[in-house]
Formats: C-alpha cells, structure tokens, sequence
C-alpha cells in the first residue's frame, strides 16, 4: 500500500494494481495495434502532436515502465511521491506549445520507414511492460529522482496510459475501446485529489470527459467555471 504523503486510505490504490495496470498497457496495446495509416496523422489532444508522435511518446514511456523497477532505494530512504504527489511536479504549461518541445517527436516519428515498424515497435515494448508490470516487486523505489512505492508508481504510470489512450483516440473516426474501467476510475480518484473535486460535477461530465478536463485537453466553459467556483482553480491538475 502506498505511504502517507496524501493520507491514504486502504482501498485508494486496487490491491491487484499489477493487474490493472497490465492490462490497461494491453488495452492501450490494442489500440495502436487498430489504428490504420491514415489514423496515424490524425490529431490528438497532445499539442503538436499527430498520432504518429504521440505513439512514439508512449513507446518511450513504456520502455521507461518496464525500468522502473531497476534501481530499489536504500533501507533508510523513504517515498516522497506517492501516486496523487508525483502530478504535483508536472503542471500545466499556460504556453503554447512550440517547435523546440515537439520536434525531438516529429523527428523520431519520422525515422520509421513504414506505419507497421512504428505500431510494431509499440506492440513489442507494450509487451514487455506488461509483462514486467504483472511481476513487480514490492518495495521502494528511485524514479524519476523521487523515491516511491511500487504500487504508487503503477498507480501513477496507469493514470499516465489512461490520458494518452484518450489523447489518442479523440479525433479518430468510429469507436474506439474505451480504458479498462478500474483504470478509469483510478485516474479519477487521482484528480479528485489534485483538482479538490469530491463533489458534483458539471451536468454532462462522465468520467473520460471529466479526464479530459482536469488535465487540460479541454477547456472550463464559463458555466462549469461559475458551477465549480473556488474548486475551478484547481483545473487543470497536470499537463
């Protein structure tokens, strides 16, 4: 179970994390593993980025999920991130994006010879991830500079999947797999902690939509800005 930094309560994390997090990666999986050609320049809700460079974002990400388990802390270091506090180091940017954060994307994008190589590759490490990720020890951590729990670290990379499959498939035609329901709900509780949304939300909000808003990909309306008062500050949590 993760520290106290946020007072925690049993039950905030899954207690089959290892699981809900694999298979959010494979639900992820699938979702590149469908997308055509033409789907891979399709904008997404990542700023700059079309498809094509959002999918070499989550290969890289993966990569880094299967390694987050490769460096265990010492006995006497203890977590200063849990799964909600590891967001509080990754806020919104008020700027446009510009041509110097995108372009490492655009060209590592473009390195592909073919769309199958680049939906190859992501299928590959996904794999891994997962793999690594249903198998995790317990324990803690050093990532990313912080120190955290095992648990805390798939709870906080789930949340990271849950945005991106939303990111990915919000200018898509047709339907696509919505995010494994206990991974959905998870990310909510993590922006219930950040933005300080522990009631009603704006008529017309479920649960992706509510995602969506509280890390930015879409903006407060000027009635959900007068129904969350106070509480709109809060958005967006992260960027």
């Amino acid at each position: 179970m993760s520290g106290s930094l946020t007072g925690n309560i049993p039950g905030d994390i899954p207690g089959d994390i290892r699981d809900v997090a694999a298979a959010q990666i494979e639900r992820l999986a699938i979702v590149v593993a469908g997308l055509s050609d033409a789907d891979l320049v399709a904008p997404t809700r990542c700023a700059g980025w079309l498809a094509a460079h959002l999918l070499v974002h989550i290969r890289l990400g993966f990569a880094e999920h299967a390694l987050s388990f490769a460096e265990p802390a010492g006995p006497d270091e203890a977590a200063d991130r849990d799964f909600v506090s590891y967001w509080r180091d990754w806020p919104a940017s008020a700027s446009a994006a510009t041509y110097d954060q995108v372009r490492f994307y655009w060209a590592t994008g473009s390195a592909y010879a073919t769309a199958d190589g680049a939906r190859r590759h992501v299928a590959d490490t996904a794999r891994q991830a997962a793999a690594v990720t249903r198998r995790a020890p317990s324990g803690r951590f050093r990532l990313q500079g912080h120190v955290m729990t095992a648990e805390d670290i798939l709870a906080m990379w789930t949340v990271e999947w849950v945005v991106h499959q939303l990111d990915l498939t919000a200018y898509l035609p047709s339907s696509w797999p919505a995010p494994i329901e206990e991974a959905l709900g998870l990310t909510v509780l993590t922006l219930d902690r950040l933005t300080g949304l522990t009631t009603a939300r704006p008529s017309g909000w479920d649960d992706s939509a509510y995602v969506l808003k509280a890390t930015g990909r879409v903006a407060l309306s000027a009635d959900e800005r007068v129904f969350l008062g106070e509480r709109a500050a809060g958005f967006p949590a992260f960027g």
